[in-house]
Formats: structure tokens, C-alpha cells, sequence
């Protein structure tokens, strides 16, 4: 896995189904009149070669971007819902490079600066092999993340059994690197209910 000079992918998750907010489809909510999904293009595309969104409706809306838009893969014989793995494997399979970049579509404060963490910590652990790279603030951060290619099988694997936590994968995979997020002002606050994106549009307002 030598990763000097090699170049990432990145991967927007916008394919939930926004029960929190009545079904509406997050990444297309706007907040201060820009889509959510603007903000995550924004903040990845400094740090990636190509980019993907997961997206699982409306795509017509999401190809206004000119970015590759991918539904969630589906373990033969289901055809459901299984959440932001199955939108990571599609990410991995549709990635022109080995690394994947991704972030959800509802977190616009965080940044490029932030998410360059992980990319320096990928670099300074090429050594021992990792298979991908996660945040811890307030917990877990599955959802921002570097994930390699190599971790294809072990994740379809996950998917077909029905074990469909990213958080479980990492707590049980020891080529999963943890790192704690530094400098961490409001970056993590999602985007869940009305009373975030509120929050959220007082703390972007200048």
C-alpha cells in the first residue's frame, strides 16, 4: 500500500433516509440558500482526484454537479435499506484510486484543514499497513474517513451477514487506525433535525 505519491478518491454520503427530517433528502436541505451537499463538495475537493456521491434518489438534482452519482450496493438477494456501508462499498468499487475520502453530506462546518488530518496520518503510518483511517471526537467518527480498497472484501462480507456497523468493523479490525481529531471547534455538529440546521446557520452567519 504505498500511498508517497499515490492520489485519493472522495466519497460524499448523501443516501440516507432522513428520518429525522420527515424523508427529506439531506444533501438537496439548503442552509443560509446553499444545498448541504455543497458544503462536502467544497471541503473534499482540495484533497481528492475524483469525487462520488452516494446518493440513492434524486439523482437528476445530484448530476447538476457533474460528479459521478452511486447507489448503495446490495448484497445479492436484499433489496433494502443498509445503511452508509453499503454506500462506502459502492464508493470503494466506483474509486479511480486505492484510498477513499469520505464525509457525510450534513456536517457543512467541517473543512478542508480538518479533513487533511487524516490524509497526514495515513502518510506517517504507511509503514504498518493500515486499511483505513477514522476520526474519534466525542466518540467514533466512522463517517469521516480514509478507507482502502482492501477492505472490499471484509465489508461485503460484514454486508452479507447483516452486520451493517461501521462502528463494529473498526472496534474489531486492528488495520483500522483511530486518531483523535485536533483543533475541533463545531466541525462534527450534524445537520439531524430542524433545531441542528438552525444551530448550525447561527454559527456559519458572520
Amino acid at each position: 500500500m504505498n500511498i508517497n505519491s499515490s492520489l485519493f478518491s472522495g466519497l460524499i454520503l448523501a443516501g440516507g433516509e432522513g428520518r429525522r427530517m420527515h424523508g427529506q433528502d439531506k444533501g438537496l436541505i439548503n442552509v443560509l440558500k446553499k444545498p448541504l451537499i455543497e458544503y462536502a463538495i467544497e471541503c473534499l475537493t482540495p484533497l481528492v482526484d475524483d469525487l462520488s456521491i452516494s446518493c440513492n434518489r434524486n439523482k437528476s438534482r445530484y448530476s447538476d454537479y457533474k460528479i459521478d452519482c452511486l447507489s448503495d450496493y446490495q448484497t445479492p438477494g436484499r433489496n433494502e435499506f443498509l445503511g452508509p456501508m453499503a454506500g462506502i462499498v459502492s464508493g470503494l468499487k466506483h474509486a479511480r484510486h486505492d484510498w477513499l475520502m469520505i464525509m457525510p453530506c450534513d456536517t457543512p462546518l467541517m473543512n478542508t484543514e480538518m479533513m487533511r488530518q487524516l490524509v497526514d496520518a495515513i502518510r506517517e503510518n504507511e509503514s504498518r499497513g493500515l486499511q483505513a483511517v477514522v476520526f474519534s471526537y466525542q466518540g467514533l467518527q466512522p463517517l469521516h474517513g480514509i478507507y482502502h480498497k482492501s477492505l472490499l472484501p471484509l465489508l461485503e462480507q460484514s454486508l452479507a451477514e447483516n452486520n451493517n456497523s461501521v462502528q463494529k468493523l473498526i472496534r474489531t479490525t486492528n488495520t483500522i487506525e483511530v486518531i483523535h481529531a485536533k483543533g475541533v471547534v463545531h466541525h462534527f455538529i450534524n445537520a439531524n433535525d430542524e433545531k441542528e440546521l438552525n444551530t448550525i446557520e447561527q454559527l456559519i452567519t458572520p
